[in-house]
């Protein structure tokens, strides 16, 4: 027994590459801007990423890293815990 393989569907209209088509020469312009804002979002965060994983890698940190994050963090939470706190006291 042969199985028969269907042939794919040739597609003669597609929307989005009409609506491309139909473009005004600025939103043609303002597209390539945001690809290009796009695409350096990406390489940025693939850069941050990359020096975080190699930072860790590399010197074993972890403990410096949770004291960074703590040292930033910690500070901006307390009025925070602080009012929580007084909430529940007079609640």
């Amino acid at each position: 027994m042969s199985h028969m393989i269907p042939r794919r569907t040739v597609i003669t209209f597609d929307p989005l590459t009409e609506h491309l088509k139909n473009l005004q020469p600025d939103e043609v312009n303002a597209l390539h801007m945001m690809q290009g804002v796009y695409s350096n979002q990406i390489a940025l965060t693939t850069a941050v990423i990359s020096l975080q994983h190699q930072a860790i890698n590399s010197d074993d940190d972890l403990h410096g890293l949770a004291d960074s994050v703590a040292a930033n963090t910690l500070p901006r939470l307390a009025p925070v815990c602080n009012e929580i706190k007084e909430h529940l006291n007079n609640g």
